[in-house]
């Protein structure tokens, strides 16, 4: 079998650049960064555009919140979500490709290539990153110098896909250092890393593309709401729209265990999933036709660079940190 993270760091090696020291590890930084740009954005438009550029009855039965964001609310997604958020995700792995390739790191290509080791790191990068995830978001609401930074994430209190790593530098760096994580305990365990194309497809798969259901707003008939294994959409936008400071609920991301642990429940009666809101009769045609379909939101604005012109201090406000009255809210609903 062959490893695609170190057939890339022999290349980079072949070429030169591991010989370069820090430039060589910008130019590895920068095709990361680009690799981000064009794989993780064009897999979020599809998301966005099937649930929000084209919305329709039955689509709007399943979202959590019956009302649609303001493009100037996506338009700070996208900001903080899109264009200052791959440069951030992609820094600890970059260092780590480029460790790999001028021979620090290289030892992580000499794991066993069987499926046998291949499963056992599944499995240590699933348990193991999704509780560090969950440990990192529930200190980010618990210790004020990270809440100071994680808030800017509730500014999207109604989130689209978008949304998925809208969070400042310092909280996606330090939530990709995954692999740091991984390792230590893999090391005390079986005295080796594990198997690195698993590290990253596993985490690209569970962080990624997970990521993007969690924050596209809609809960899936395939899994229900009250799933007892998985957290689902629903439960992280009551995350998103009532959890602040010394308030966690559901900081999970795959598994509910850690939550449970954690006690980070949410019992309230302010928001209920779409499922339970279609059998109290508020999710009828006559309402799609007549309140929500009539008010929809024209997102093809956010193709205009004249919008993008007249909006960008509304952007600009998530990075400087106005999202109080946002928290305000969600301390009154809660």
């Amino acid at each position: 079998m062959v490893q695609a993270i170190c057939t890339i760091a022999d290349s980079i090696q072949s070429s030169g650049l591991s010989d370069s020291g820090i430039l060589g590890w910008l130019v590895v930084w920068g095709c990361y960064i680009v690799f981000a740009y064009l794989g993780f954005t064009l897999l979020l438009i599809p998301w966005f555009t099937y649930f929000y550029a084209y919305p329709t009855y039955d689509k709007w039965r399943c979202k959590t919140n019956p009302k649609y964001p303001l493009p100037t609310a996506v338009l700070g997604e996208i900001f903080l979500g899109v264009f200052m958020a791959n440069p951030s995700v992609t820094f600890a792995p970059s260092i780590h490709l480029a460790l790999i390739a001028n021979g620090t790191l290289k030892h992580h290509c000499d794991t066993p290539l069987t499926w046998g080791y291949r499963l056992y790191s599944m499995l240590m990068v699933l348990i193991i990153v999704d509780f560090y995830s969950w440990l990192w978001h529930y200190l980010g609401h618990y210790v004020g110098q990270l809440w100071a930074v994680h808030r800017h994430h509730h500014h999207f209190a109604n989130p689209t896909p978008f949304s998925t790593i809208a969070d400042l530098p310092v909280d996606n760096i330090v939530r990709s250092l995954y692999m740091i994580v991984v390792n230590v305990v893999s090391y005390a365990i079986m005295g080796m890393p594990v198997d690195v194309d698993v590290l990253y497809f596993v985490t690209a798969i569970s962080i990624g593309c997970y990521g993007m259901y969690f924050h596209c707003g809609h809960e899936l008939e395939c899994l229900p709401y009250d799933h007892p294994i998985l957290n689902t959409s629903y439960q992280h936008y009551v995350h998103h729209a009532l959890s602040y400071k010394n308030k966690p609920y559901y900081t999970g991301f795959v598994f509910k265990c850690w939550d449970n642990m954690a006690g980070a429940h949410y019992h309230g009666k302010q928001i209920i999933p779409a499922l339970e809101d279609q059998k109290q009769g508020n999710r009828s045609r006559e309402r799609w036709e007549c309140e929500i379909k009539p008010n929809l939101p024209d997102y093809s604005v956010l193709l205009s660079p004249y919008f993008w012109a007249a909006n960008w201090r509304h952007a600009s406000e998530v990075v400087v940190g106005k999202t109080d009255a946002g928290q305000k809210k969600a301390e009154k609903a809660s």
